[in-house]
């Protein structure tokens, strides 16, 4: 069978046939040089200077030495996960230690932190002789029990001042009051006359529920305040705006309701558009109808 569909890709002159063949020769030429050449290749001796460099780089005395640390004794109530991981310890010993230490409670001694861990005697070998406990612990008489709970300290009592006369400084002593919280809270106070209940600081802007948690345990109304009462049947919408309160537009309705349905009681406070009615009771203390 002739291969005529493929002669016209492979039929060549005479002259690419040749050069052809001195490529290809060219190519086994110079890999068989490349082949050969460690045959007769000879390095250059290196310099003097090199060789005392290279035999003092391969010397045992420019080899660190190297230090082994030794293990410092540890306190097991703060061992790290880490820790207990290289010492041998499963995770699910160092979780039940974890679990005891959350409870507010601490070990004091081998057997106890073996009986808390379940540990295996091979692994408590290894640790305890590193195992240092507080001084305290060591005062106690065998058979007394062990766990202590620093949970159970008695708190030392929080002498609480009346919020009423506290000072900017008073309340910057309190975390998470600063200067700028601490003066809006004096200002509010101002604009009111004076606090009647606690709960009033909590419409302070800026002041967060557990900062007003720690106020509490600070500060309280410890005696009644002395008010300079608003007269709502008489003021104007102007006077009854500075109440906090009584803002515009509520101090409008009042005037509008009152010029309308005579003098407020008590009772007609809800019925005035856009009265605070939750804070009704509140607000009829700073009021003299």
């Amino acid at each position: 069978m002739k291969l005529v569909f493929i002669r016209p890709y492979v039929h060549f002159t005479k002259s690419q046939r040749l050069g052809l063949f001195i490529l290809i020769s060219l190519i086994l030429v110079l890999q068989a040089i490349l082949w050969c050449q460690p045959l007769w290749y000879v390095p250059e001796p290196l310099p003097k200077e090199a060789r005392v460099w290279l035999e003092d780089t391969a010397s045992v005395r420019l080899v660190q030495t190297y230090k082994s640390y030794p293990i410092q004794p540890f306190n097991p109530n703060f061992i790290t996960e880490y820790k207990a991981f290289r010492w041998g310890m499963s995770a699910a010993s160092y979780q039940r230690l974890q679990t005891y230490r959350n409870q507010g409670k601490y070990v004091n001694s081998v057997r106890e932190f073996q009986v808390v861990t379940q540990v295996p005697d091979t692994v408590l070998e290894k640790m305890a002789p590193y195992f240092k406990f507080p001084a305290w612990v060591n005062s106690y008489k065998k058979g007394k029990p062990h766990s202590f709970a620093f949970s159970q300290q008695v708190p030392k009592k929080v002498v609480k001042k009346d919020i009423n006369s506290a000072t900017a400084e008073d309340l910057i002593l309190v975390r998470g009051i600063g200067p700028v919280l601490s003066e809006r809270i004096l200002k509010y106070r101002s604009a009111l006359g004076a606090f009647v209940v606690m709960a009033q600081l909590q419409e302070v802007y800026g002041l967060k529920d557990e900062v007003y948690d720690t106020l509490l345990e600070h500060f309280a109304v410890l005696q009644s305040p002395v008010l300079e009462k608003i007269k709502i049947n008489e003021a104007t919408i102007k006077e009854l705006g500075v109440f906090p309160y009584f803002r515009y537009p509520v101090s409008r309705n009042i005037v509008a309701y009152r010029s309308m349905n005579g003098p407020i009681r008590f009772e007609d406070l809800t019925n005035v558009k856009g009265m605070s009615v939750e804070k009704i009771k509140i607000i009829a203390l700073y009021l003299d109808f």
